[in-house]
């Protein structure tokens, strides 16, 4: 028999919460979820049980699987409000374009996904504009979900690949072996780089953003047709996407440190 502990529940419920993230509008079954928790099953759906009644999960059909409820999107929506993400990094991203001359892409890591939350064009009269905002991607496709895949952890990496790589496998032709290879160079050169593997003709670099407990939250790439991007250009876009992931960085951690300290009474 399994101890209460409070803690230890809501614990239990945020990993629970956070695989869902990752899941999509589709959801994730009990057994996958329990899985990919690393929870028993009786736990899982017990806490299942709990976050429902609180509207923070839902099933979506009698035995289907469960997906994040309405509360989790009004708690995501509170939230952005005050972690302005987007709004914080605009500055920084448009200076990037102007800089290079190319688009810049602002992308934020949603579990196994990158979101793309901006994109600035540059001066070059060819612009490239592989995504819209909002649109998901895998991680691992395009140099911005490239890098924030390549700077995760061994454990949350491998997680991820497991994720994403029969994705890439079946609609992207890109196998575990090439995946993993490329995950490898960007994390050996501190940054992605792609050379039309996603979009024929154009090129692009991508470096990932930290937090302020030092793990990667989302990335910012710059796409640019091939003949503007070759890799002698590359050590320079590598610079430029330095000063603008620092801004970033740095724009993050002063409103982190502003942000007020509820205290329990």
């Amino acid at each position: 028999m399994e101890t209460y502990s409070p803690a230890g529940s809501l614990n239990r419920a945020v990993i629970v919460l956070k695989t869902l993230a990752s899941a999509g509008e589709n959801g994730m079954a009990l057994t996958h979820l329990s899985k990919r928790c690393g929870l028993p099953h009786s736990s899982t759906h017990r806490v299942l049980r709990q976050l429902c009644a609180a509207q923070l999960v839902y099933q979506t059909a009698p035995d289907g699987p469960y997906a994040l409820g309405s509360l989790a999107f009004e708690l995501g929506v509170a939230a952005a409000q005050q972690f302005d993400i987007r709004g914080r990094s605009r500055e920084a991203v448009t200076s990037l374009a102007n800089e290079v001359g190319d688009t810049a892409y602002l992308f934020l890591r949603s579990g196994s996904e990158a979101v793309c939350l901006d994109r600035v064009f540059g001066t070059a009269p060819v612009r490239v504009v592989t995504l819209r905002i909002g649109s998901r991607r895998p991680l691992g496709l395009g140099a911005g979900g490239l890098a924030i895949l390549a700077s995760l952890e061994e454990v949350e990496r491998e997680a991820a690949i497991r994720d994403v790589a029969p994705v890439l496998a079946s609609e992207r032709a890109i196998e575990e072996t090439d995946l993993r290879q490329m995950v490898a160079t960007s994390r050996e050169r501190g940054y992605a780089y792609i050379e039309g593997d996603l979009t024929p003709g154009v090129c692009a670099v991508g470096k990932w953003i930290l937090n302020s407990f030092r793990r990667p939250i989302g990335a910012v790439s710059i796409a640019a047709p091939a003949n503007r991007l070759p890799p002698s250009k590359v050590p320079d876009v590598t610079h430029a996407l330095d000063r603008a992931v620092n801004r970033i960085e740095l724009s993050l951690f002063t409103a982190e440190a502003a942000s007020p300290v509820v205290r329990a009474t």
